[in-house]
């Protein structure tokens, strides 16, 4: 059973922060600090225990800074609603296109109108969104531009890394992302917001124990591979591959021995990218063989390719889930952002969002991974026949 997404785990990544969990650890995240300046360029990083994490701060730098809702994409990860619930903001939903991801641009202005001081943006699945265009609009209306870059890794804009381009930008190296050390997030920016961050950085609490998180990392490594995915994939409680709301909780440092971890996965991980970047390719030409339209790439975008995106026919992705399911096929984000009930007291409006609607209900997400080899392709390129047309596919593992 492939696992719809696999991020690169070594057995060093794993004993360093085992080693670094049983004592010291603060030269470890000054080192990922530094390292992650370096990539993206940024002159601040704050480390904190995750992504959603970092966002939360994120929303409240901006929000102190430019006061007003916030506007967030309608179709997105449920750790958005958990950040703007943390960080006790306002939110005016903004559509998104299903044929390229990114911001619908009239809704967006539409929000902006409407008051909105802070706009995320998200590279869902890797996918970059058109940063030029949209820092024009944004900068237009004053407001805060903050790049959600979680799932972005090994993507770029214009050359320059995803992470490079907002006003604050956010990562994250939980499971699934593009490289992990187990847990953990950066919130980065250049010089004009250094003394918010760094007083940011002072409310942290104190990082939490990695003991679990080494013990998960050491499963992913395991468990990850398709000939045993299926038995993680089998047990019901870790809920693996659902989309579920979590309640916001304080925002705290990254543990020592995530950020060691994390500095010797780095170099798989990059290795890892244009992996991905050569399996996407080869579904592109799958697409075009079977006459699909895959998600439009703007101009000047490299994507990461974290997932493969599609637009399913309606009903075959519940028709199929079990067979789509083996071959890491998966439904994405199940319900539009505005829908999920704790951000309903925060909603300033709930605009129409007819795209939102249209991804919730029709979108798959296609492994890209290191384990999608020859026999995983093509039952992968037999499936999309079925996924977006409907019609029977016949994937085997002959």
């Amino acid at each position: 059973m492939l696992p719809p997404v696999h991020t690169p785990v070594t057995v060093g990544a794993i004993a360093r922060g085992a080693r670094v969990a049983l004592g010291a650890g603060e030269a470890w995240r000054d080192e990922l600090a530094r390292t992650l300046v370096a990539r993206l360029d940024r002159r601040h990083v704050l480390l904190t225990d995750s992504g959603t994490s970092a966002l939360l701060l994120a929303l409240r730098l901006a929000t102190a800074r430019r006061p007003g809702p916030v506007a967030l994409p309608a179709f997105a990860c449920y750790d958005l609603a958990t950040a703007a619930v943390g960080a006790g903001v306002t939110v005016l939903p903004y559509d998104v296109d299903p044929a390229t991801l990114a911001p619908d641009l009239d809704s967006l202005r539409s929000a902006l109108r409407a008051g909105a001081g802070t706009v995320v943006v998200v590279h869902l699945f890797g996918v970059p969104v058109p940063l030029d265009e949209l820092r024009r609009e944004v900068a237009a209306a004053g407001a805060v531009l903050v790049e959600d870059a979680a799932q972005g890794h090994g993507g770029a804009w214009a050359g320059r890394p995803l992470g490079a381009h907002g006003d604050l930008a956010v990562l994250s190296f939980g499971r699934g992302k593009g490289m992990t050390g187990g847990r953990g997030g950066a919130l980065v920016a250049d010089v004009e917001w250094g003394e918010a961050l760094d007083a940011a950085g002072a409310s942290l609490a104190r990082a939490p124990g990695a003991g679990g998180d080494l013990v998960r990392l050491a499963a992913q490594w395991v468990l990850a591979r398709p000939a045993l995915y299926a038995l993680p994939a089998s047990l019901p409680g870790l809920r693996l591959g659902e989309t579920v709301y979590h309640e916001p909780w304080p925002p705290a440092a990254m543990p020592p021995a995530a950020a060691a971890a994390l500095l010797a996965v780095l170099p798989a991980a990059d290795r890892a990218a244009p992996g991905r970047r050569a399996v996407a390719e080869r579904l592109l030409t799958a697409c075009a063989e079977a006459g699909v339209e895959p998600v439009r790439v703007p101009e000047g975008a490299e994507p990461g390719w974290l997932r493969f995106p599609l637009l399913a026919a309606p009903g075959v992705r519940e028709r199929r889930r079990d067979a789509l399911a083996r071959w890491g096929v998966l439904a994405s984000y199940p319900r539009p952002l505005a829908d999920v009930e704790a951000l309903g007291p925060r909603l300033v409006a709930r605009p129409a969002t007819p795209g939102a609607s249209v991804l919730a209900a029709r979108l798959v997400t296609l492994p890209t991974h290191r384990w999608v080899r020859e026999r995983e392709l093509a039952a992968l390129g037999v499936l999309m026949g079925e996924l977006v047309r409907g019609e029977p596919g016949r994937p085997s593992r002959d």
